[in-house]
């Protein structure tokens, strides 16, 4: 009787498969961290432009100064109103 079917793989085989499963994972990892680098530098860049709106905003307010958009609105009568 041939038990060559009942065999269990050689440590060699399983090595190499640990091996690449290892490559893989530090692959997808250095991928994660790139995109994880990526996403903080535009959270920050967000960051950034927000707190310029927010000083404009404040700068302006400071000065007595209106919105445009304020201005329109005021003169436009609420619904139901003439």
């Amino acid at each position: 009787m041939d038990n060559q079917w009942n065999a269990a793989p050689s440590s060699g085989s399983k090595d190499r498969n640990v091996h690449v499963n290892g490559a893989e994972k530090k692959a997808q990892s250095q991928e994660q961290q790139e995109a994880e680098k990526h996403l903080q530098m535009r959270v920050e860049a967000q960051e950034k432009y927000m707190r310029s709106m927010m000083e404009k905003a404040h700068q302006a307010l400071a000065s007595g100064a209106t919105w445009p958009a304020a201005d329109e609105q005021a003169k436009i009568s609420p619904p139901g109103r003439k």
